[in-house]
């Protein structure tokens, strides 16, 4: 039997550390939307700081669960991530691309265009609507697509397959931290992020890696670039 289908088994208060911590942290993060005069000190718009400090969160977030694989003998190979270097760092590099191919033709659209000031107040606060914004969200949206699939589908659904839940179920439980990690927008969308967590669960049982969803998450995240188009006069 293949090892993904046998799981990880790991000790239940390192799985539920994950489970429930990193959310509860994330969501603990998702305040700061509520307080965004905090940050004006560094004379950077909220967006931009907000988006790096959860850059680095899910930098610490791949760190610990590989840490967490790593204490009971796995590796990330074990929950579906088993890159070799030269392919990660072809993965990441087309990832880059794609998103600089976008970013330059958003920009050229946006500087050759005129943006409707009515729609844009209400924009800001779905998508990136500067150019700084929109470099930093990638950034962003690369560690995001790396761990939310390493953390929400690999480690989680492994995991609970470990204690031999059945695959379809463990799915479906891990699709609830998955949504509750996106923090206070998970309130108004969870039935959004819910369905999302089903859908890159299922393609991680159908092709048992999670290069598939990690490239599909990327495609996501990055639709929100080209999202300001839509305030275009």
């Amino acid at each position: 039997m293949d090892s993904l289908d046998k799981g990880v088994k790991l000790p239940v208060w390192k799985v539920l550390s994950v489970l429930i911590g990193l959310p509860a942290i994330s969501y603990l993060l998702s305040l700061m939307l509520l307080h965004r005069a905090m940050f004006s000190f560094t004379g950077w718009d909220f967006f931009s700081v907000f988006w790096l400090i959860i850059t680095l969160w899910y930098v610490v977030q791949m760190k610990l669960v590989t840490y967490t694989l790593a204490s009971e003998g796995y590796t990330l190979a074990d929950i579906g991530f088993a890159l070799t270097t030269s392919q990660l760092r072809k993965l990441i590099g087309g990832y880059l691309l794609v998103s600089l191919l976008i970013l330059v033709g958003v920009e050229s659209l946006v500087r050759s265009g005129q943006v409707d000031p009515t729609k844009l107040s209400d924009f800001a606060n779905l998508s990136p609507t500067t150019l700084k914004q929109r470099i930093i969200y990638i950034i962003m949206g690369l560690f995001a697509g790396l761990s939310e699939e390493i953390v929400y589908r690999g480690f989680a659904i492994r995991s609970l397959v470990g204690y031999r839940i059945n695959k379809w179920v463990s799915v479906i439980l891990a699709s609830i931290p998955f949504t509750l990690q996106h923090g206070l927008k998970a309130i108004p969308q969870f039935s959004w992020f819910f369905s999302m967590g089903l859908f890159f669960g299922v393609i991680f049982l159908i092709t048992k890696k999670l290069t598939v969803g990690i490239l599909i998450h990327w495609l996501v995240i990055v639709s929100a670039v080209v999202a300001i188009l839509s305030v275009l006069r």
